[in-house]
């Protein structure tokens, strides 16, 4: 959750999608899902799901 804050933040502070995706060594397009998600939906989207575990 700790990246999705930073790059939110970032994204706040006037840097761009780009910028924000090799500051954190992230791909470009995650950072677009993020701060979508993030501007739709707010925060709570920003929090880390488990990951489905297929048995």
């Amino acid at each position: 959750m700790r990246l999705r804050l930073l790059a939110v933040s970032n994204f706040k502070s006037g840097k761009n999608r780009s910028e924000i995706a090799r500051l954190l060594n992230i791909s470009r397009r995650i950072v677009n899902t993020w701060i979508a998600n993030y501007l739709s939906k707010g925060v709570s989207t920003l929090e880390s799901k488990k990951a489905f575990r297929q048995t």
